[in-house]
């Protein structure tokens, strides 16, 4: 209807449409009559540029489309026939016959995204089920953050508070290849998720999951074509039948420098307590979200919080740090110092457990004296909770 009158505004043809019990017959017939009426029309009329603007043939800019609702079809038929094809129904130019799939090319009425306030032809906009319009490029930069953040419930952005879900069709409209099956994916793992199903396990290397019921079943197989991976269910590393996952940790021969490396690193990283997905906190307080899950914890501690109560922050009286470790405390100083404590103790751990002469080449034995040094200074600056690979570190206690 808006390709068939482009001069009469959206919002009266939007409401014609719904009176006529959204059946396009009736609403065109009605339309029609209003214009061979001529003024004053019971709307403003829109200007439209171009000579033949209202003429079927005209080369716009329009973008190609074809019509494929056969019952649509047989409806618009019905109205060309009815009205007859002469000069007074030059508007009846725009049908296009699905019979010998006429491709229609027209300057098409322009109508303001909600999100941008740019015009853009209908025919390029998404609507909700409210009818609120948005451009592609908006739902398109507005899914993909969704959908980059695990969300695939995709609403409507109209200022007014409407929070419709986009049907699936307007979402197939314009969410390229890549963004619809992600969006397939999200939305599966979701609605598993709220099955709570039992004994539910995840492939460690992708998304896939199924359900194991068998205990003394040791190996997990993924049955995604493009992982296909076989993995451990225990220690959820590749295949490492017979050795049991305690061998495969012992078998293990890594350079100093790369133990090293691998204890700081697990000093900064932080796992969710409840999906023990890993994470770094780049900034902000330590009120932490799981970007997997959304579970709220503690930076600090580890565990699973409520709020913001769970922390003394700054204003409140100076609580032990040793009883009380989760008061505030700097980015810089809660991350520097653990990985510092984590590079100084890897460092002295490889010292007393390896001949010099064994040690790898970019660790020097005057370094290891230095880093020894490194770690009891620090250990006693250090207030808060020490998470490093082995043993902790015993604090003294005042009798």
């Amino acid at each position: 209807l808006v390709e068939d009158f482009p001069s009469i505004p959206y919002d009266h043809i939007f409401t014609t449409f719904q009176t006529r019990n959204n059946f396009y017959a009736p609403a065109f017939l009605q339309l029609h009559a209003e214009m061979q009426q001529g003024p004053p029309f019971p709307f403003e009329p829109k200007a439209v540029g171009g000579e033949n603007a209202a003429d079927g043939n005209s080369k716009g800019k329009g973008k190609e489309r074809l019509l494929t609702d056969e019952a649509f079809e047989r409806e618009r038929r019905w109205v060309k026939e009815k009205l007859g094809k002469d000069s007074t129904t030059a508007v009846m130019d725009r049908v296009v016959d699905r019979d010998t799939a006429e491709v229609l090319q027209t300057d098409e009425a322009t109508i303001e995204c909600q999100c941008c306030f740019t015009d853009y032809p209908f025919t390029q906009m998404i609507q909700c089920p409210d009818a609120h319009l948005f451009c592609k490029e908006c739902m398109t930069t507005y899914s993909s953050t969704l959908l980059g953040a695990h969300d695939c419930n995709i609403v409507c952005m109209e200022q007014g508070g409407c929070k419709l879900a986009f049907t699936e069709s307007e979402l197939r409209r314009f969410l390229t290849p890549k963004l619809l099956e992600l969006y397939e994916r999200v939305r599966q793992r979701k609605e598993i998720e709220a099955a709570g199903l039992d004994n539910l396990e995840e492939c460690p290397f992708c998304e896939y999951k199924v359900v194991i019921d068998n205990p003394e079943e040791k190996l997990f197989r993924c049955e995604r074509e493009e992982c296909g991976a076989v993995s451990c269910r225990g220690c959820k590393k590749l295949d490492h039948l017979p050795k049991s996952c305690k061998e495969v940790e012992e078998d293990k021969k890594l350079d100093a420098q790369h133990h090293v490396e691998e204890a700081m690193t697990k000093a900064l990283m932080r796992n969710c307590p409840k999906c023990t997905k890993p994470f770094i906190k780049e900034g902000g307080c330590n009120k932490m979200s799981c970007p997997n899950c959304r579970t709220l914890s503690c930076y600090i501690c580890r565990q699973i919080i409520n709020g913001y109560d769970h922390f003394h922050e700054v204003g409140f009286a100076i609580v032990d740090p040793v009883l009380d470790p989760c008061h505030y405390i700097g980015l810089s100083t809660r991350t520097s110092l653990p990985v510092r404590l984590a590079r100084a103790r890897s460092y002295t751990i490889i010292l007393s457990s390896r001949p010099l002469a064994a040690l790898h080449s970019s660790l020097h034995p005057l370094m290891c004296l230095v880093y020894l040094r490194l770690f009891f200074a620090s250990a006693r600056q250090y207030q808060g909770p020490m998470h490093f690979v082995g043993p902790q570190p015993k604090r003294r206690t005042q009798a």
